[in-house]
């Protein structure tokens, strides 16, 4: 694989590569000791070790997901391993996949459907899965306001009846041939999961935290961490699916964990500790795919990034809070960033690049020839510059919007409400996950400051996070509302529509805010809704009108889908999607379809497994001890002595093998069990073992980042850097009462190391 690392991305490498060295240099004990929550005499090849990339959960025992603001189906591996889902759609070939469904049959007039349900499927309790439980579900939903299904329900369904335990009614109160969309696994998860009627009867569908869940999939929870951090599955043994398909997945067990930051994700993936996760910043990804040679991503050679996540990241506003609710306010703070700053941001060490989705859909292909190049011209004339595809950056075109509705801006260059109040934005964003998300947060605000306005980034955890974002409470925040996938727009976008707004979860209040057009882009909706897919050009047409309202009122600003290195260790685990040579599914292990990869999954052998179920025809794998070595020397491919085949091996490599093999190399000089000093960070290693003594408290540390970054800002040519590293230090500043002094301050002295690194480096030069 080609290794390299471009100059872009070198400061946020030095950085991370600091952060490596550090947790080297002040923790040995834990790299070398570190073990998975496992339960006693489990061996690490019987389990897979998934990210729960949600980070620490408030409540992990809450998996009543059909309320709102309970943080994500996918971050607990709920959808992924438990849930109950009549059908799935394969995104790489649009495959319809039956699942506890068989079919469906709308009638003549799409007034009425009906959903066959698979004969032999069951809970794990025994339980048969049958059509009370998809009644019981449509019922509940159509009762319970406090349901995000809600909506949904009391707008289409007049009635659910079970004809028999396998065939459902559905009556609906007005024609809607795409209804069993809503039942469908398209992007990420569905809200129509399935619940066990004879469990959940018994409780207030409400209050009910459905824990543990009852799983009708292949794994059932058995223990989660009281903290909030990670879930561990067990394998059902008895699972319907293995009986009528043969399918059994081979991990015995899957570890969900939330490990940390992204250093600590990265760190857990070079040491085989981590086998799928997310996704990285970029210059994490390039320390993993430097230092772990058995790790691939959407392909298994560069460029590794998954080009095709379905949301576009950017800036969403709360349309109910002024000055928010104004289109000339959202307009001038759209057009007072410069795009290429946030672009050029989250370019790759594989070239990996963002595609830019100016409207609120992501430009695949057919997107693009369906939506974005018929409408090129009419958007260049709402503002999109046709050089980068996103609204042009444009200051003082911003400044005459401003102006116009009332705002003022003082002889000190800050902006002032209409009421000569300062003008001060809070940006709600991640923290502890996506965090390209909190990328996108402070690169905004940073464009945002030099335009003239106050900015306060607020880092949330994700429980904060997910219920701000549900219920609409904050003023401008990371996230993404615009998802798409098909090209028949209407599941993508008909939550646009008033009849779909909830106060229990009003998101950016889009579908209750008021503006000239609202009346029309609902008729088009309804319109749309009305049209069967099939007719998919009548439906595309309806689509651009709907697009082009939303570019006019442009109640959020997306950027791009950021790329997502979804990165696979093979060194424990093989059968992993790849492309194109195993192009089963898309290697996105927090979407529902991830089931479909477990079940592809088995043992490579190069760890010791007892429960895992071996590839067919696979040798059994020799009794052998194993251990970890940093490469010091090239190492070219060896027979290993539980009779594999490795290597070849880059210097600076860090690797697992068997421990003879381990022992022998280590002997021949071109192996250590001790990390090897990085080229050209010697200096740096007597720089931290100073810091670390001079370091006494969090606000003498980051007086001194302060007083760093001060004396960096003469160099021209890393000035964006230092900008950087100045809202760094405020981020910190602002976290006081929430990290530790311990933690704080050896996050500072990370940073200050990287700022002197990049000195040393100026003055070599």
């Amino acid at each position: 694989m080609k290794r390299s690392l471009t100059y872009m991305s070198l400061a946020y490498v030095l950085a991370f590569s600091i952060v490596l060295v550090s947790a080297f240099m002040f923790a040995p004990a834990i790299l070398v000791n570190a073990q998975l929550p496992l339960p006693p005499g489990v061996p690490r090849g019987d389990v897979l070790v998934a990210e729960n990339h949600w980070g620490t959960y408030i409540d992990i025992e809450n998996f009543n997901f059909k309320i709102p603001g309970v943080p994500s189906t996918g971050g607990k591996y709920f959808q992924q391993l438990v849930g109950a889902y009549l059908w799935y759609v394969n995104t790489t070939n649009a495959e319809w996949i039956n699942w506890l469904a068989t079919g469906y049959e709308y009638s003549a007039d799409f007034k009425s459907v009906r959903f066959y349900l698979r004969k032999g499927a069951y809970w794990n309790d025994g339980t048969p899965f049958t059509a009370h439980d998809v009644v019981y579900t449509i019922k509940t939903a159509l009762a319970t306001k406090e349901w995000a299904t809600n909506a949904f329900a009391v707008t289409w369904i007049e009635d659910a009846i079970a004809e028999d335990d396998y065939t459902v009614l559905i009556k609906l109160k007005k024609p809607y041939p795409r209804f069993h969309y809503a039942f469908t696994v398209i992007i990420y998860g569905t809200g129509w999961w399935i619940c066990p009627k004879h469990v959940w009867e018994k409780q207030d569908p409400v209050k009910f935290k459905f824990y543990p869940p009852l799983s009708i999939g292949p794994y059932n929870l058995v223990s989660v961490d009281p903290a909030g951090n990670w879930l561990l599955y067990e394998r059902e043994e008895n699972w319907w699916a293995t009986k009528l398909f043969g399918y059994k997945p081979s991990p015995k067990w899957v570890l969900v964990i939330h490990h940390g930051p992204d250093e600590k994700k990265a760190m857990a993936m070079i040491r085989h500790e981590l086998d799928c996760l997310r996704t990285l910043l970029p210059e994490a990804v390039d320390m993993v795919i430097r230092n772990n040679p058995y790790v691939i991503g959407w392909r298994r050679e560069w460029p590794l990034a998954w080009p095709f996540d379905a949301c576009v990241k950017g800036i969403a506003f709360q349309l109910n809070t002024y000055p928010y609710n104004i289109t000339e306010v959202r307009t001038a703070l759209v057009h007072a960033i410069n795009f290429k700053k946030i672009y050029e941001a989250f370019k790759g060490p594989d070239g990996s690049l963002p595609t830019t989705s100016v409207l609120p859909i992501v430009r695949y292909i057919h997107a693009d020839k369906d939506y974005y190049q018929p409408l090129k011209d009419e958007l260049i004339k709402l503002g999109m510059d046709p050089e980068t595809l996103w609204w042009r950056y444009d200051p003082a075109y911003s400044e005459s919007l401003l102006k116009k509705v009332g705002f003022t801006k003082g002889a000190d260059g800050k902006w002032r409400l209409p009421t000569g109040e300062p003008w001060v934005i809070h940006i709600t964003t991640t923290s502890g996950f996506e965090m390209e998300s909190q990328r996108i947060g402070f690169l905004v605000a940073d464009e945002w400051r030099k335009f003239g306005i106050e900015v306060v980034v607020e880092p949330c955890e994700s429980g904060v996070f997910s219920a701000r974002g549900t219920k609409g409470e904050y003023e401008v925040g990371t996230f993404w509302p615009g998802c798409s996938l098909l090209r028949d727009l209407v599941p993508h976008i008909q939550w646009w529509h008033s009849k779909y707004f909830t106060p229990v979860s009003p998101g950016t209040y889009w579908a209750a805010y008021q503006f000239p057009k609202k009346a029309e882009l609902d008729a088009i909706i309804d319109e749309m809704e009305a049209t069967p897919p099939w007719e998919i050009e009548k439906l595309i047409e309806l689509g651009r009108k709907a697009l082009l309202i939303w570019a006019e009122v442009k109640p959020w600003a997306g950027f791009f889908p950021t790329p997502f290195w979804t990165l696979q260790d093979t060194y424990v685990w093989e059968g992993w999607p790849s492309y194109p040579e195993n192009y089963y599914m898309d290697p996105v292990n927090w979407w529902a379809q991830q089931m479909f990869v477990v079940l592809r999954l088995y043992p490579t052998g190069r760890v010791p497994y007892r429960d895992a179920l071996p590839r067919p025809g696979a040798p059994t794998p020799v009794a052998v001890t194993y251990t970890s070595v940093w490469v010091t020397e090239d190492i070219g491919s060896f027979l290993g002595a539980d009779g594999r085949s490795y290597g070849p091996y880059k210097r600076g490599a860090y690797i697992t093998i068997p421990t003879p093999d381990a022992e022998r190399l280590v002997a021949a000089g071109v192996a250590s069990y001790e990390p090897p000093a990085l080229a050209g960070l010697v200096e740096i290693g007597e720089t931290v073992t100073a810091i670390k003594a001079d370091v006494t408290s969090l606000k003498d540390s980051v007086a001194q980042l302060r007083s760093a970054v001060e004396a960096l800002k003469g160099l021209t040519a890393i000035s964006d850097r230092v900008d950087a590293l100045s809202r760094e230090v405020s981020a910190l500043a602002g976290q006081f009462s929430t990290l530790t002094m311990t933690v704080a301050a050896e996050a500072v002295v990370i940073v200050i190391l990287a700022a002197g690194l990049i000195l040393a480096l100026r003055r070599r030069s």
